[in-house]
């Protein structure tokens, strides 16, 4: 039942079909087929279930987007422990490859980049609210195959951009989704494939996977700084630890696993288990442990590449994003009336 401190009924609403995945090539490498969005095109279900609203409150949780259901999960940042598989209910209307979902700026919504809409969604209490980015609605000239997001301190979004007129940049938005130019100009320093951006106190980090590298760009102007470290070799979701350490969801190569980096790019260690593979997201506990994504769930891995617990299985994982405020969150799962 839901909380009734929500006073939240919720229905149906009615939604067609999901989006024929039958023009996906099977002949691309994990690889390609990662960076193209379409690593779980065949797992899609042939029809949509319905979506329900969600719901509100006010705490803190990791969002988590499921790429194979089209959905946003949420789970504990203390213990990592699953706390609602449908934070956004599966809409595969409006999410194909859903890669990062975070907290809208204010405080209210939740943004979703789409890698294969092309779009950085927006759902509120009442479900599904539109396209927040581009506004007006697709536009490949400005975003095309679109992976990690994030809030620059002037207040515009930042979307990391792969593919299209515009590929190899990142573009900032203002708040209404207007594109207002690209704060990492197109391949800027080399900058070729960005999979997520972190901006830290001094600098901003941008991913590129088809250089095998993190660079480095000014914090309020995005010139191009330096190369700050090299990785093989399919560098993903950016994370900046407790102690000021950077840790990379490596998918692939001989680093294949959690990167983590010092503060001025110094190798650490590379953390794996015997049992998982293909990283994408990363967060780092209160108890020092790595929560982690993959193609096939949701883990919490040690230090010590060992596998402390399996949070969530039969899901395709993608990055871990904190978000903090006010915003729409169904505490336990939904029932229908």
């Amino acid at each position: 039942m839901v909380d009734l401190r929500l006073s939240l009924f919720v229905r149906l609403f009615s939604i067609g079909l999901v989006l024929s995945t039958a023009g996906f090539s099977d002949s691309l490498s994990a690889e390609d087929r990662e960076a193209r969005g379409l690593e779980d095109a065949a797992a899609r279900p042939a029809d949509v279930a319905p979506v329900p609203p969600l719901g509100r409150g006010s705490s803190t949780y990791l969002l988590i987007p499921d790429s194979t259901a089209d959905r946003i999960m949420a789970f504990d940042p203390t213990t990592g422990n699953l706390v609602n598989a449908n934070l956004v209910p599966a809409d595969a209307i409006n999410l194909s490859t859903p890669k990062a979902a975070i907290l809208h700026a204010g405080g209210d919504d939740v943004l979703v980049s789409d890698q294969i809409r092309d779009l950085v969604q927006r759902y509120a209490s009442t479900g599904y609210v539109g396209a927040l980015a581009p506004a007006g609605g697709v536009n490949n000239a400005i975003l095309d195959n679109i992976t990690g997001l994030t809030y620059h301190p002037n207040g515009n979004l930042l979307v990391c951009v792969q593919s299209g007129a515009n590929g190899n940049s990142v573009a900032s938005f203002d708040s209404s989704g207007n594109h207002v130019g690209n704060f990492i100009a197109i391949g800027s320093g080399g900058l070729a494939g960005p999979f997520d951006i972190l901006i830290r106190t001094s600098d901003v980090l941008v991913s590129s996977i088809n250089t095998d590298s993190i660079l480095r760009y000014d914090r309020t102007t995005g010139a191009f700084l330096d190369v700050f470290a090299t990785i093989n070799n399919f560098p993903q979701q950016l994370f900046e630890a407790s102690n000021g350490n950077i840790l990379v969801a490596n998918f692939g190569g001989t680093q294949e696993g959690i990167v983590e980096l010092t503060s001025t790019g110094t190798l650490v260690a590379v953390y794996d288990t015997a049992t998982l593979g293909g990283y994408r997201g990363v967060y780092e506990l209160p108890n020092g442990n790595l929560l982690v994504t993959t193609g096939s769930g949701v883990f919490e891995i040690s230090r010590a590449n060992a596998l402390i617990s399996t949070k969530m299985t039969g899901v395709s994982g993608q990055y871990i994003e904190l978000a903090t405020g006010v915003f729409p969150v169904a505490l336990e799962t939904f029932s229908i009336e």
